[in-house]
């Protein structure tokens, strides 16, 4: 997403590392899928770039797909219409069918990928043509995608949404309002019964731990 705050701290590239070590100095010598799940602010996006980055030192290529590009709608919409439906909310609004395509595209060794990309600012949603022949590692973060499928690693982040506020203001994403928080409520109550598919869990600490 074109807009997004993400600042890499050093404790979060620490992090990366303890999931590279956890998996394994064998486990990247071929291509693979890792997910990286968990609520609004709970460190998704940075745990993704972070892991990109350590996996770069080792020779290893990673492309990053954001969940957040795949929503139906952009942001200014999306927030209008769940205001109108509150029942909206949910996995339903993420075009998770493209996002599982795009990851079965990656798994077949497709050179090109077509996908959406969100401009936050200007409420747009474009698209980009991505080369993937470079990438040895797919990492697709998100609130939702532990409902994806064939992937190889699955991480999941504690954090919820009571414990992210700050983060979630320093993202200049989210206001605090009643009507956020119910719908992060709403979010926690699907997202926190993901955790049991995990195979690493990133605990409040942003200590990583093999499950």
């Amino acid at each position: 997403m074109k807009g997004d705050v993400i600042n890499i701290k050093p404790e979060y590239l620490r992090t990366a590392a303890e999931i590279i070590n956890l998996c394994g100095p064998r486990y990247f010598d071929q291509n693979r899928i890792l997910l990286i799940a968990g609520e609004s602010g709970s460190g998704k996006s940075v745990t993704a770039i972070s892991l990109q980055k350590e996996l770069l030192k080792q020779g290893i290529d990673a492309l990053v797909l954001h969940q957040d590009d795949y929503f139906h709608l952009p942001p200014a919409s999306n927030h209008t219409a769940r205001e109108e439906d509150a029942g909206r909310v949910g996995p339903g609004e993420v075009n998770l069918e493209l996002l599982q395509n795009h990851m079965d595209a990656f798994t077949k060794g497709d050179v090109r990928l077509t996908k959406p990309l969100v401009y936050y600012a200007e409420n747009q949603i474009i698209q980009e043509t991505i080369n993937m022949q470079p990438y040895q590692v797919l990492i697709v973060e998100g609130t939702y995608t532990m409902k994806l499928e064939r992937a190889d690693l699955h991480i999941f982040m504690e954090r919820n949404y009571l414990e992210t506020l700050p983060n979630r203001i320093s993202r200049m994403r989210d206001v605090a309002n009643d009507f956020v928080e119910q719908v992060l409520e709403i979010e926690h109550h699907i997202i926190a019964p993901m955790r049991k598919k995990a195979h690493i869990l990133i605990r409040k600490n942003y200590n990583a731990e093999s499950l």
